[in-house]
């Protein structure tokens, strides 16, 4: 083969490798390492110097619902994601926040949330907060769909998820032993 085809093959050939790589990041941009980092980054513009914190997290589809709570000049924020994992890392599909106040609600705070989905994200409905009495160990929600599920406290905070898109109608806050400390009625609206 004369040096002049080599050399338009080896060319054509880099050329076809430049163009999948530049495709690559094109079609599937980075994400970060760990679901954690990408929400940390996504309330670090607004969020008090030192004060952003992953409160929780729990696996949901193909990725995870991650809580974050954060102090903003004297008011404290609650932020729920759903951050999904893909070809190069992890991103964020979905999130949102409110101002709470750990006692609005006498027991803690309590930030409603629901998705209709999308891709590897099943439809979810969530009730996530932090807590200031100690003697909570678990919080049980009751939706519209006629059903009540559970979840348990972590690190003072909680999240209770429900699948598809239903509404939370109320909250018991329960003790260890199953005592109810406080119930909250839910408003839909």
């Amino acid at each position: 083969m004369p040096r002049r085809s080599v050399l338009l093959v080896g060319g054509a050939a880099l050329a076809i490798i430049a163009l999948a790589l530049l495709a690559l990041f094109v079609f599937f941009p980075a994400g970060d390492a760990t679901a954690d980092a990408v929400v940390l980054h996504r309330v670090a513009k607004t969020a008090d110097a030192g004060t952003a914190t992953i409160l929780l997290k729990q696996d949901w589809g193909k990725g995870q619902l991650v809580v974050v709570g954060y102090n903003r000049q004297a008011e404290r924020k609650l932020g729920l994601a759903f951050v999904a994992h893909g070809t190069r890392g992890w991103r964020l599909g979905s999130y949102t926040e409110e101002t709470t106040d750990k006692t609005d609600v006498v027991v803690g705070s309590l930030l409603v949330a629901s998705s209709e989905g999308g891709a590897g994200q099943p439809a979810w409905a969530a009730a996530v907060g932090e807590l200031s009495d100690t003697r909570i160990a678990r919080v049980e929600v009751t939706w519209s769909n006629g059903q009540s599920s559970v979840g348990t406290r972590v690190n003072n905070a909680y999240l209770v998820t429900e699948p598809g898109t239903t509404a939370a109608r109320s909250a018991r806050y329960l003790a260890k032993d199953g005592t109810e400390i406080a119930k909250v009625p839910i408003s839909s609206s």
